[in-house]
């Protein structure tokens, strides 16, 4: 019995497992941890919306970060669907009904991922729109990011260096 299923069990939880393609519940969890509640929620700014992705893959395989990041898989489209729930339509403030809202919102992630690695479709009728990203965007990104990078270390370098021979060389000129 998997770490996942021993878990919900010992809880006395719902263990919910969808195909094999859907890597979602092999990695997380999701409702059968218990949340332990933060002093401090009461502070912060109300949520107002809940996003949920879900995210097909080619094939049902998932993207690693050595070859998403290195780029050494073969082309491939990504299809990603977008739900945005009000957030007065969670049940935050009860656990068991947060937690079937959750296995609820599960289960029709893993209808629409078993339709759309069947029909190409997440929702029936719903044509998804394509989004290609450019070359020149791609390399203006890294740019930019290995430019920001650069910047930064170099400031960082140079306030360091000068207080580490403030604090070493005080009084030398």
């Amino acid at each position: 019995m998997g770490k996942t299923r021993k878990l919900c069990h010992g809880n006395g939880l719902i263990y919910y497992f969808g195909t094999k393609n859907q890597e979602l519940w092999k990695r997380n969890p999701g409702g059968c941890n218990r949340r332990s509640h933060n002093d401090n929620y009461h502070t912060r700014p109300p949520i107002k919306y809940v996003l949920d992705v879900t995210i097909a893959y080619p094939n049902g395989i998932p993207l690693s970060l050595a070859t998403f990041g290195l780029g050494t898989r073969e082309k491939c489209d990504i299809a990603v669907n977008y739900k945005i729930y009000d957030a007065a339509e969670v049940p935050f403030e009860d656990e068991e009904k947060l937690r079937d809202w959750m296995y609820e919102v599960y289960k029709e992630k893993d209808e629409m991922l078993a339709r759309y690695y069947a029909t190409g479709e997440f929702n029936p009728g719903e044509k998804g729109t394509r989004i290609a990203f450019s070359w020149a965007k791609i390399i203006g990104m890294y740019g930019f990011w290995f430019g920001s990078f650069y910047a930064q270390y170099n400031v960082y370098s140079y306030l360091i260096t000068g207080l580490v021979k403030f604090l070493l060389f005080p009084f030398s000129s």
